[in-house]
């Protein structure tokens, strides 16, 4: 695969959509790194730590990155923890089994526009939502959720599972 950098300098911040994602060259660093635009600068895809929005790059690059299809499964799940501050680290059940939990990265811009900006929805333990996702996780340990709907809540049932368990 061939890429061409086609920008230089600082990357205009508030032009671009939040979680969008940027492959870039820092004069410190040896090899391209992947960047991802949050609200208070960018971070370092799988590799922790931040960047500032002023800093200055070699070159820099938006991306878009797709996971081809058979890596994605459409699940149903049952919220277990919501992070009220974050779209990283809530935790879901497979509703098929409620043994098995996954922490997730909820990279549905919709859903983060709704929950986190506008305040649209809210949601507690026994919720049932139905979500794409990547079958495996990503180095950090968490699946990453690409949408992601609230289609009921079933919070007695989930109760009472939990009980059995």
């Amino acid at each position: 695969m061939e890429i061409k950098f086609t920008h230089t300098g600082a990357i205009p911040y508030d032009e671009f959509p939040e979680y969008q994602e940027f492959l870039i060259l820092r004069e410190c660093e040896r090899s391209p790194l992947f960047i991802c635009k949050e609200d208070d600068g960018f971070r370092i895809v799988d590799g922790g730590g931040y960047i500032g929005r002023l800093e200055e790059f070699i070159a820099w690059e938006p991306t878009s990155i797709t996971l081809p299809a058979p890596a994605l499964a459409t699940k149903r799940l049952w919220l277990t923890s919501a992070n009220l501050l974050s779209p990283r680290g809530w935790v879901f059940s497979f509703y098929e089994n409620l043994r098995t939990r996954v922490k997730v990265w909820i990279r549905d811009p919709q859903f983060n526009r709704d929950f986190f900006t506008e305040q649209k929805l809210s949601v507690s333990p026994g919720d049932v939502f139905e979500a794409t996702m990547a079958r495996s996780s990503r180095g950090c340990g968490m699946h990453e959720v690409y949408k992601i709907c609230r289609i009921g809540n079933e919070n007695e049932k989930f109760r009472e599972l939990l009980d059995e368990l």
